[in-house]
């Protein structure tokens, strides 16, 4: 981690000594740069080993994303699961430049909604049950607060200035690189050529800052990006396949299924809008 990575570190450590609330920190295109505490809660956790859980998860933070682009003010609202989520751009003159978020947290007026719960095992329904009450619970006044401290700390010059200060490492090269050429036959050599490094420089940078090969990397990047496109297009799924850079429809298929555990037409028929 870097100065600046770790500078945000304290600052987030700091906001959830005071509060008790986990707090994350995002950059621009919605890639988390760092979060306090680092770990999910026991609810959270549980729920995203499932892989089509995890998935839902993310689209729902996607679409908060979007909103705090769309607005370029803070959103705020309850999960699918019954949990309070608040996230506020992080703004430099016009630009966003980063999210803050909070959230993974009850309400008094909040509980685990029965129409989510009907997807589960009675068995995974107690479990999830028994940790969520683990949760933090907190008051309407105390959101209320959490939420102008948030705010508050979206408008910090200092953090902005954190947040600028990683823009433009390798890292950040590498993976704007990727996201948007992941329609191309990537390949590591390909990153060597574009990025003047050798092969050990590049596994090295991907071990250190993505924690995967590159080859899995850009697998998972594909796998996101297909549900996006399953999710928000009526694309065919063997045209959503070919955009992704996975032009094999049946390796596509098995692939998703692996990543996932459904189909691609399954995951598309889950996302339908109600």
């Amino acid at each position: 981690m870097n100065h600046g990575l770790d500078k945000m570190q304290e600052l987030l450590r700091d906001f959830y000594n005071l509060a008790h609330v986990k707090i994350c920190i995002y950059d621009e295109t919605g890639n988390e740069l760092c979060t306090f505490p680092e770990r999910h809660t026991a609810f959270c956790q549980r729920l995203r080993e499932s892989a089509e859980q995890d998935a839902q998860c993310r689209l729902c933070d996607k679409r908060a994303f979007a909103e705090c682009k769309k607005t370029h003010r803070q959103h705020h609202y309850i999960c699918r699961m019954g949990l309070f989520e608040c996230f506020s751009p992080i703004l430099y003159g016009e630009r966003i430049i980063g999210y803050l978020a909070i959230g993974q947290m009850r309400t008094n007026e909040s509980g685990l909604p029965e129409r989510e719960l009907a997807a589960f095992t009675e068995q995974d329904k107690q479990e999830l049950a028994a940790v969520y009450g683990t949760l933090p619970l907190l008051e309407q006044d105390k959101i209320h607060s959490a939420i102008r401290i948030l705010d508050a700390c979206a408008g910090y010059e200092y953090l902005k200035g954190l947040i600028s200060a990683t823009e433009g490492g390798i890292d950040r090269e590498i993976d704007a690189y990727v996201n948007a050429h992941l329609k191309d036959a990537l390949s590591v050599q390909e990153l060597c050529t574009r990025f003047r490094l050798s092969r050990n420089e590049i596994y090295r940078i991907f071990k250190d800052y993505f924690n995967d090969s590159p080859a899995e990397y850009i697998k998972k990047r594909r796998l996101n990006r297909a549900c996006d496109y399953l999710a928000e297009t009526d694309l065919p799924v063997n045209t959503v396949a070919q955009k992704c850079g996975i032009p094999d429809y049946n390796y596509f298929s098995k692939i998703f299924k692996k990543a996932f555990g459904i189909s691609p037409r399954l995951y598309r028929k889950n996302h339908l809008p109600n």
